[in-house]
C-alpha cells in the first residue's frame, strides 16, 4: 500500500483505490490529543481498517506533546513532516544548544515539554520525526490524486516537486513545503498542477474552518487557541466538493 517515490524518496505514495475502510485527515494538533480522541470517538473510528493521515505539527503548545509517540507510532496513522517536527530534528541534532535557532524558536512557541522527556524518549521521537516524508500522495478511487504537505507545494506543481534534484529538495522544497504561507495570505485562487487537490495545515484559517483556495485545502483550525480541530473524512461527497 505504501511506497516511497520522488527523486529523493521524499514523498510516500499510498494506493488506496481498493481500500475498504474509511480515510480521514487532520493537521496541526499541537499536542491537543484529547481533541483527536473526541473526533475518533465521534466517528466510531475502526483502527483495524480505517486510516488517519496528517499534515504534521503533532507537538508544541500543549504539555501532552510529550506523549506524541503514543500516536505517531500507531500503524493506522501516517503523517508528513511539518515545520515543528523539522525544528525538533534540528534542535536534537544540535544537542539542544541554547543558541541554536530551532531550540530558541521551540522554547518561544510551546516546546518546553521537550525538557520533560528522558533521553531515550527524545531519541525515539527524533527517529519517528525523521521517518516522516515531506509529502504524501493518495491514489483514491475514480482516478483521484490527492497531495498532502504541511504548508505549500513547491513550484505549485506536484510532478516537479516529485522530480526535484536532491539539492533543490534540501534547500528550496523543504522550506516551501514546511514553512510557506504566501498562498493563503495572498488568497491565491490558482491550482497546483498534477493533483486534484492538496490538503495542508500550517496557516490557521481566519474562520477556523476548512477553506478552499483554488485546489489548495487549508485545514488548520488553530487548535491551541480555538480548542477544536478540523477532522475530515475523505469520502465521495468531500472529494466531489473539493475537485
Amino acid at each position: 500500500m505504501r511506497k516511497l517515490i520522488g527523486s529523493c524518496n521524499h514523498v510516500a505514495q499510498y494506493d488506496l483505490r481498493n481500500h475498504e475502510g474509511r480515510i480521514f485527515f487532520v493537521s496541526d494538533l499541537h499536542g491537543h490529543y484529547s481533541l483527536l480522541h473526541e473526533a475518533l470517538r465521534d466517528v466510531a473510528f475502526d483502527s483495524s481498517k480505517d486510516l488517519l493521515f496528517s499534515g504534521g505539527d503533532w507537538t508544541d503548545r500543549h504539555i501532552d506533546s510529550q506523549y506524541v509517540l503514543d500516536y505517531i507510532n500507531e500503524p493506522w496513522i501516517h503523517s508528513v513532516q511539518g515545520n515543528h517536527e523539522a525544528m525538533y530534528i534540528e534542535g536534537f541534532e544540535a544537542h539542544w544548544h541554547p543558541n541554536n535557532r530551532s531550540v530558541m524558536t521551540l522554547k518561544a512557541h510551546g516546546g518546553e515539554w521537550i525538557w520533560r522527556c528522558d533521553d531515550l524518549t527524545k531519541i525515539l521521537i527524533h527517529e519517528a520525526f525523521c521517518s516522516m516524508p515531506l509529502g504524501i500522495e493518495l491514489l483514491l478511487p475514480n482516478d483521484t490524486l490527492v497531495g498532502i504537505v504541511h504548508a505549500e507545494v513547491p513550484y505549485n506543481d506536484w510532478n516537479q516537486f516529485l522530480c526535484a534534484k536532491p539539492e533543490e529538495v534540501m534547500w528550496n522544497d523543504k522550506a516551501t513545503a514546511q514553512w510557506a504561507r504566501s498562498w493563503y495570505k495572498k488568497r491565491y485562487q490558482g491550482n497546483v498542477k498534477g493533483v486534484d487537490f492538496v490538503l495542508v495545515g500550517h496557516t490557521p484559517t481566519e474562520s477556523g474552518n476548512i477553506e478552499k483556495l483554488g485546489n489548495m485545502i487549508f485545514t488548520d483550525s488553530g487548535a491551541p487557541w480555538n480548542k477544536r480541530i478540523n477532522f475530515i473524512e475523505l469520502n465521495e461527497d468531500f472529494i466531489r466538493r473539493m475537485k
